[in-house]
């Protein structure tokens, strides 16, 4: 099962909506996979497949080799879910 991160500065604001979009765009597909928000001070890198957060925070995640999905508009659903499928499908066809 994919292991998604939802990352913010706090992970109470933005990274819950962005759980919150992930679970309805991965539902929507069909796509089994177990998301979890965090911020970033308190997040682990390991056993993560794909980690979703802002350009600013993707510079301070280091040390995974999770896929990272960076959005300036974190309320744009079309680009999060574009994006998204693009990684997962990078991701099954590397298995």
């Amino acid at each position: 099962m994919l292991q998604i991160l939802t990352v913010c500065g706090a992970g109470v604001g933005s990274s819950i909506l962005l759980k919150v979009y992930t679970e309805q765009i991965l539902q929507a597909e069909g796509i089994h996979a177990e998301v979890q928000s965090v911020d970033i001070g308190s997040m682990g890198t390991t056993n993560v497949d794909i980690i979703i957060t802002t350009p600013d925070l993707s510079k301070l995640i280091r040390n995974t080799d999770a896929k990272l999905i960076e959005l300036v508009n974190l309320t744009d659903k079309t680009t999060l879910q574009n994006k998204l499928l693009e990684v997962i499908k990078e991701i099954r066809e590397g298995e």
